[in-house]
């Protein structure tokens, strides 16, 4: 029976005398994989230059520009997936995102001039192994920089 570690792998155990890496079930297992490439950069794991999620270099792009190449991005990740997580159903695999702008809240009467942008990555389907659904809550990848303009109090 495969077994499915829970990521990040916390060495520590395993360096105390009978230590064990903590596992998980299958579905956390899958979604930890998903979360892990959606976070990387390319060329961030020097075993496989091409692991990682393009997205990244349009980190600093405006929401407009990124919703323009939302399909884009779905595409990509749905195709990631498919290279990256040979669990899942692949005639099953539906992949969405979402672009939203979230105001922060003021900081020591700081208002934030720019909102932060979250990207919403809702990935669905069918775990291979047990035939369950697999639907876990959306993936929220923040993006672009927060600028804060100061108040004056005159």
């Amino acid at each position: 029976m495969l077994q499915n570690y829970s990521l990040p792998v916390d060495f520590r155990r395993l360096t105390q005398r009978g230590g064990r890496l903590e596992q998980v079930d299958l579905h956390e297992s899958v979604r930890q994989n998903i979360l892990l490439v959606l976070i990387s950069r390319y060329g961030s794991l020097r075993a496989d230059y091409s692991y990682g999620w393009g997205f990244w270099e349009h980190d600093f792009d405006h929401a407009k520009e990124i919703n323009h190449r939302r399909l884009r991005f779905e595409q990509e990740v749905r195709q990631i997936i498919l290279e990256r997580e040979p669990r899942l159903d692949p005639s099953e695999l539906k992949v969405r995102l979402q672009i939203s702008r979230d105001a922060l809240p003021s900081y020591r009467g700081r208002r934030m001039q720019m909102l932060k942008k979250t990207l919403h990555v809702n990935v669905e389907g069918r775990l291979l192994e047990t035939n369950q659904a697999f639907r876990p809550a959306p993936f929220l990848v923040y993006f672009s920089p927060v600028a804060i303009h100061e108040h004056n109090s005159d």
